[in-house]
């Protein structure tokens, strides 16, 4: 179980953000089915998500993402 605490806990490491990445997304999707007097934000609820996840704490090493920046 290290191994998992590693990935959602230890910042410095490219499949963390992959993992965070992977769960916004995902999250964001599911969540855009959602609707609200007949109205759905869409693919919005992935903006929302991340705001929310960073409000947490849950964050990357500025070096990494720069990496998938520019690699993408």
């Amino acid at each position: 179980m290290e191994w998992l605490s590693e990935l959602l806990w230890k910042p410095d490491s490219v499949a963390h953000i992959v993992f965070l990445y992977a769960f916004v997304i995902a999250a964001g999707v599911f969540l855009e089915k959602i609707r609200i007097f007949g109205v759905s934000l869409g693919v919005t609820f992935v903006l929302f998500v991340g705001i929310l996840m960073g409000h947490f704490g849950f964050t990357g090493d500025t070096r990494i993402l720069h990496f998938i920046r520019d690699f993408g």
